[in-house]
């Protein structure tokens, strides 16, 4: 099952992004968006490892799982 992540670009290699992100692809996670205005990265990884070797990477200041919620249509009796 795919983990999604967002990984943390430093700020010395915000310029370089792509490069990052072209890094990140090449370690094993599926690239969806890149953005460049905020230093991130986001994606989708399928083990623990690879989120170790994302980690690892120049330029990646953290990598961190993405959390969703989900809340329950308006018309359902719990809000």
């Amino acid at each position: 099952m795919s983990e999604q992540v967002s990984v943390s670009v430093d700020d010395a290699h915000v310029e370089r992004i792509d490069e990052v992100a072209e890094r990140c692809r090449a370690a094993g996670m599926d690239v969806h968006y890149v953005l460049a205005a905020v230093g991130m990265i986001t994606g989708s990884i399928e083990s623990g490892d690879v989120r170790t070797a994302l980690g690892a990477l120049p330029g990646v200041a953290a990598v961190e799982q993405q959390h969703t919620f989900r809340l329950p249509p308006p018309s359902s009796p719990i809000q």
